[in-house]
């Protein structure tokens, strides 16, 4: 069960943490990795908080975590949008703008965006912690701790791969902060929360 709970919910965040890989310079990979298995370990921690206070969040409470996707992307297209009407011309300092660096390439962003893609995880795992007992308990770590370096594995092989890197060099900026987009508004539809709202 605890394998199951894993695969299911850990497909989307692993495409999109390998996208964001991909549309990073390859120095940051490691860090983007990084930030996934911490988004990841708070989902856990908040899960298993959740379930030893025998609290249920209902499906459109935990939708609001698509807002976190949601925003980030937003945030990039408008970046990409004044960088591309001259408003963020480069300094004089021969550094990038802001712009350039500012979506999904960071340790911090990749951890908010698997925290913001959340619902389904959590949906899963905190009837799953409900189970206790201290061999279930340590089955499901060792699962999950095995699924994440799994996940970790293959999200840098994915995004360092030259053809993924080649889609997104040609797809330019643009990609990440979409696919972000599209990540938060299926959390928020799929949790019924934007009806709630």
């Amino acid at each position: 069960m605890a394998a199951a709970a894993f695969v299911g919910t850990n497909v989307d965040n692993t495409v999109v943490t390998a996208a964001m890989v991909a549309g990073a310079p390859l120095a940051r990979a490691h860090r983007i990795a990084v930030g996934q298995v911490v988004g990841f370990f708070l989902v856990v921690v908040v899960a298993s908080a959740a379930a030893a206070l025998l609290f249920e969040f209902s499906a459109a409470e935990v939708g609001l975590l698509g807002f976190v996707p949601l925003a980030i992307g937003v945030r990039g297209l408008v970046g990409l949008r004044h960088r591309r009407g001259g408003r963020a011309a480069s300094p004089p300092t021969g550094r990038r703008p802001a712009t350039d660096r500012a979506v999904g390439r960071s340790l911090t962003a990749a951890a908010l965006v698997t925290l913001g893609a959340s619902g389904d995880n959590l949906a899963a795992y905190i009837p799953l912690f409900h189970e206790g007992g201290v061999t279930n308990l340590l089955t499901i770590a060792v699962v999950f701790l095995l699924g994440e370096v799994a996940v970790t594995a293959i999200v840098l092989s994915a995004g360092r791969h030259p053809r993924a890197r080649g889609v997104m060099t040609r797809l330019g900026a643009v990609a990440v902060p979409v696919l972000l987009c599209v990540v938060g508004v299926l959390v928020l539809l799929s949790a019924g929360t934007l009806s709630w709202l």
